[in-house]
C-alpha cells in the first residue's frame, strides 16, 4: 500500500500524455492520482541544502497549481515537511491506497523527499511532443519544442542512477492509446495492484475522448519537412533509442545562422501566443514589471495574469 511518504510520480515531459494516463489511472477505484506536481520541487537545487519555509510560502502563494487546488502551507514547518503535506492534502481528498502525482519537470528531484516512491516514464514521439508545444504557446519553432524531451530525458537518466530497477516503469504514451487494457495492466501490476475497466471509462465524465489510435504520429501530417529535418537533426538519434522510425529526410548541424533566426522566431512565437491570451495591454503589463520586483505594480500585474491562468488550467 502507498502512503503519502511512499507514492508513485507520472513522469514525463508535457505533451506526452500524462493527462490521459492520469485520468485512466484515477478512475480506478483504489488508485489516485493527481495533476501536476511540480511546486513540490520546483525550489529545489541541485546541493543538498533545503529551501527556507519563509521562501516557499512566498512561492506558493503566488503558484497558480497550488492556488487552483485550495491547498495550505504552514510556515512553522520545515520544507520537506510543507512538501510532503501538500502531497498529504491532495491525497486524502479521495479515500484511495495507491496514490500519486505527475510531475513534468526536475523530477529526479523527488527521490530527496520520496526516497521510497515508485516511478513511471511516459515518453512520446518526441517530433509529437515538439509540435504539441508549439501550439500551446511554449516554443515558438519545433527546434525549441524538442529541449522539453532532451530535458526530460535528462531527468529521467539521473533518475534512474538514484533508484532501484523495481522502482521505474518505462510506458510509451502510443502505447496507451493503441493498446490501452494490456498498458494499464502492465501499470497496475507494477503498482500492486490489478487492472479495472473502470479505467477504460474516464470519458464518461470528463472532458476527454476515448484513446483513438488515429492521433498517433501526427507528426507525419502536421511537420512540414523543415520542420522534420530541424527536429531529427537534434533529437534523432534519442527518437531511434526510443524505437521511433525517422522520416527518412535529411538531417544535418544548424548553422550559427539559422540558430539566430531559430531563436529570434522562438521568441516572437512566444509573444504572439501570450498576447492572443493576455491581450497586449496585460501582456505588456507583465513584460515591463518584471524590470520592478517587489513593487506593487509587479504584484498586482502578477495577479491578473494568474487570474488569466488559472481558467486555463484542466
Amino acid at each position: 500500500m502507498n502512503t503519502a511518504r511512499q507514492p508513485y510520480f507520472i513522469v514525463g515531459s508535457v505533451r506526452a500524455g500524462t493527462t490521459l494516463l492520469r485520468l485512466m489511472l484515477d478512475h480506478h477505484p483504489r488508485i489516485r492520482c493527481f495533476g501536476e506536481f511540480e511546486y513540490a520541487i520546483d525550489l529545489l537545487t541541485d546541493d543538498d541544502q533545503w529551501p527556507s519555509a519563509r521562501d516557499y510560502c512566498e512561492y506558493l502563494s503566488t503558484e497558480r497549481r497550488f492556488m487552483s487546488n485550495g491547498l495550505e502551507a504552514e510556515p512553522s514547518q520545515t520544507y520537506p515537511e510543507i512538501a510532503q503535506s501538500l502531497f498529504d492534502q491532495m491525497a486524502g481528498r479521495v479515500s484511495k491506497p495507491i496514490n500519486g502525482a505527475v510531475v513534468h519537470r526536475h523530477f529526479e528531484r523527488l527521490t530527496r523527499l520520496w526516497p521510497d516512491a515508485k516511478f513511471i516514464y511516459l515518453y512520446r514521439d518526441g517530433r509529437d511532443v515538439a509540435k504539441s508545444c508549439m501550439a500551446m504557446g511554449w516554443a515558438g519553432t519545433i527546434w525549441h519544442g524538442t529541449q522539453f524531451v532532451i530535458d526530460a530525458e535528462t531527468s529521467w537518466q539521473k533518475l534512474c542512477q538514484q533508484t532501484e530497477l523495481s522502482k521505474r516503469l518505462e510506458i510509451k504514451s502510443e502505447d496507451v492509446v493503441v493498446q490501452p487494457e494490456s498498458t494499464l495492466r502492465q501499470i497496475c501490476q507494477f503498482l500492486g495492484d490489478e487492472f479495472d475497466p473502470a479505467m477504460l471509462e474516464f470519458h464518461r465524465d470528463t472532458t476527454y475522448e476515448a484513446p483513438d489510435p488515429a492521433l498517433v504520429d501526427q507528426w507525419r501530417r502536421k511537420c512540414s519537412s523543415k520542420e522534420l529535418r530541424l527536429a531529427e537533426s537534434r533529437i534523432g538519434d534519442l527518437l531511434q533509442q526510443r524505437g521511433y522510425q525517422l522520416s527518412g529526410g535529411p538531417r544535418g548541424p544548424v548553422s550559427t545562422a539559422e540558430q539566430r533566426r531559430l531563436n529570434l522566431q522562438n521568441r516572437l512565437g512566444r509573444y504572439r501566443f501570450a498576447i492572443r491570451r493576455y491581450g497586449w495591454r496585460l501582456w505588456l503589463a507583465s513584460w515591463l514589471s518584471k524590470r520592478f520586483p517587489g513593487t506593487e505594480f509587479r504584484e498586482r500585474t502578477r495577479h491578473r495574469v494568474i487570474s488569466v491562468d488559472l481558467k486555463h488550467l484542466k
